[in-house]
């Protein structure tokens, strides 16, 4: 018997107990839905949409937002030191303690919830996370604040890494994924309740507990400098979320068709690789993982997906912007990828503590 139809049978059963030997309980309270398990969260998540299988990274340009089509609402989720320095107006600079309950109350009111970042690094995840959760309008802007001003650029241009040593962190190896493994384990709560209220809760946890994108301090447990992985690329099970392209298979020039060392694919968007009839389940539970992708910001979106599940994912900020920043400029399909110039909009910004909310 399948998790699916153990589940369904086991429902079925304490309803019949309720009708017969229950009567003053009967049609009382909804049938509630204990966690017992990652694969219990996994069925459930798969079943409410498939989310992250089914769509594209959710992402806006500065110029979506400046020129918006129907309602929006801009939601900056940076510290307000950051936000009083300067920030987009009309922006509601709402703190990770309470984002999940404020999009739960103004998700309804807008076509478009766009969330701004400095780099758009915590922005993505947190997309991720409120996308899991059924908010379905919720988006991130591109490359964060940087992207909307020359002010707040540096951000990004600071942390591009043009010519590494390619001898030392890549490999033209095509790795192999690991094999199949039990589902994380995930603490669940006492109570009974039913499996969407124990995701919004664990989904409302994992947003309070934040996602630090200051590369400078870079102190969340979510995220993982470049340099970090280098001194420690042994310790995990590193993973490339993206294409073959991005991977480094193609190029005319063979000695840019490179990924990390030891780095495996797994393809995004999409239903290949991250779903549970799929190749979920070669990445190791026990193990931490490192993720990377073209500019960081679909990492840290699948990342919050893969921290849902309880897979010890941390995502490399700024990806191979930071990693090897010409590799994106030589193909067509990644260039999308590079912060450039032309990504800086330049647009009016307000300073000050203006957000209300």
């Amino acid at each position: 018997m399948t998790t699916k139809s153990f589940i369904l049978f086991l429902s079925s059963l304490l309803l019949f107990f309720c009708e017969f030997g229950c009567e003053k309980d009967k049609v009382t309270e909804p049938p509630v839905f204990k966690p017992e398990s990652s694969a219990e969260l996994l069925l459930y998540l798969e079943s409410a949409g498939d989310v992250m299988n089914k769509i594209a990274v959710p992402v806006l340009t500065a110029v979506d937002v400046f020129n918006p089509v129907g309602s929006q609402l801009i939601v900056d989720v940076r510290e307000n030191t950051e936000f009083v320095v300067g920030h987009i107006r009309g922006a509601k600079n709402i703190q990770k303690d309470s984002l999940f309950t404020f999009i739960s109350k103004n998700y309804s009111h807008y076509e478009e919830i766009v969330l701004v970042s400095a780099s758009g690094q915590s922005a993505a995840y947190y997309t991720g996370l409120l996308r899991l959760a059924g908010f379905s309008n919720v988006y991130f802007m591109n490359f964060g604040m940087a992207s909307w001003n020359r002010v707040f650029s540096s951000v990004w241009t600071d942390r591009i890494v043009y010519d590494p040593d390619s001898t030392i962190i890549f490999s033209e190896v095509d790795n192999p994924k690991g094999s199949l493994s039990p589902l994380p384990n995930i603490q669940t709560n006492s109570s009974a309740q039913t499996m969407q209220a124990f995701v919004n809760g664990r989904i409302n946890a994992m947003i309070k507990e934040g996602f630090d994108e200051n590369f400078a301090s870079a102190s969340s447990p979510f995220i993982l400098k470049f340099s970090n992985w280098l001194e420690r690329s042994k310790e995990y099970y590193t993973i490339c979320l993206g294409n073959r392209r991005l991977y480094g298979e193609g190029f005319q020039d063979t000695s840019a068709s490179h990924h990390l060392v030891g780095a495996i694919l797994y393809n995004i968007p999409g239903p290949a690789d991250l779903r549970s009839v799929s190749n979920l389940q070669t990445l190791p539970s026990t193990l931490p993982i490192a993720a990377y992708s073209g500019s960081g910001q679909e990492s840290a979106f699948y990342a919050a997906y893969l921290r849902l599940l309880g897979y010890d994912v941390k995502s490399i900020l700024f990806g191979m912007n930071t990693i090897d920043y010409h590799m994106l400029l030589r193909s067509e399909q990644l260039f999308h990828y590079a912060f450039q110039e032309s990504d800086i909009m330049n647009y009016p910004f307000e300073t000050g503590n203006t957000s209300k909310r």
